[in-house]
């Protein structure tokens, strides 16, 4: 059994991310140095205090851009933090995968695609006791929701007391999205299996409070929850060792 990882592409799009922020963040201090030194020069040239036309100009000019640049540091730095929050869910996915690959071939960050659907799959799990796919979410605070929910509630506690309310997609649509992918994908090649789908919230600041009527609607909290899941899970039809082997090739392809 072995690991297999595809290139993550969110790791380039955080470095690029750290880097404009570092820009936005240095602009307007660059943009304040630069009007105050015109000021100077300004006031030299103009002896009696008389402020021209073009210096309300610029001070427009500068003060909007350096609002412009603050809003721009701002949107960075919040989809900074969302994508540096999913390496770190998948950080520890890859620490459990590395514990289970004596039993199964695991498949890190594997793109799919049929036809026009496409997605990628966090971590797939390929042995004897059958395929599972397992979404990451790194998520905190109090997440509610049902399984036939677009969007699933979410809410922070902070130390002093306040609480913030948000929304996130609902992972298990999401997830039945990249099953239903991937149950085409080795249709395709002529193999009909059984694929069961995990949501695990790998952050240890977090609480579910979900109403789940379907049976295959799997989610986990916490490492130890996924732990268990993983250990007692097997599906209703064990997997052949050819089986294994056709859909680990088609897999391999992928990544």
């Amino acid at each position: 059994m072995k690991i297999y990882k595809s290139r993550n592409p969110n790791k380039l799009k955080i470095g690029a991310l750290f880097v404009m922020q570092v820009i936005f963040g240095a602009l307007p201090a660059i943009l304040f140095i630069l009007f105050a030194v015109d000021n100077m020069h300004a006031a030299a040239d103009n002896p009696d205090g008389a402020a021209g036309f073009s210096n309300y100009i610029g001070a427009y000019v500068s003060a909007a851009a350096i609002v412009l640049c603050a809003l721009a540091y701002f949107i960075l730095g919040r989809r900074y933090n969302v994508l540096l929050s999913g390496i770190k869910g998948e950080k520890s996915l890859e620490k459990i995968a590395r514990r289970h690959k004596n039993e199964y071939d695991i498949f890190l960050n594997c793109p799919i695609q049929y036809k026009k659907n496409r997605s990628e799959i966090d971590m797939i799990m390929l042995g004897k006791k059958g395929l599972i796919i397992v979404e990451v979410k790194n998520h905190s605070g109090t997440i509610s929701g049902s399984d036939s929910d677009e969007k699933w509630s979410q809410y922070k506690h902070y130390r002093d007391g306040k609480t913030t309310e948000g929304e996130m997609k609902n992972p298990i649509k999401q997830i039945t999205r990249q099953r239903d992918i991937l149950k085409s994908i080795l249709h395709a090649q002529g193999i009909d299996i059984w694929i069961d789908s995990v949501v695990y919230f790998s952050n240890p600041i977090i609480r579910l409070k979900l109403s789940l009527k379907s049976k295959s609607s799997y989610v986990c909290a916490g490492e130890k929850e996924l732990e268990e899941f993983i250990a007692g899970y097997s599906s209703p039809k064990q997997l052949s060792s050819e089986e294994i082997k056709q859909i680990r090739d088609i897999l391999r392809s992928l990544v």
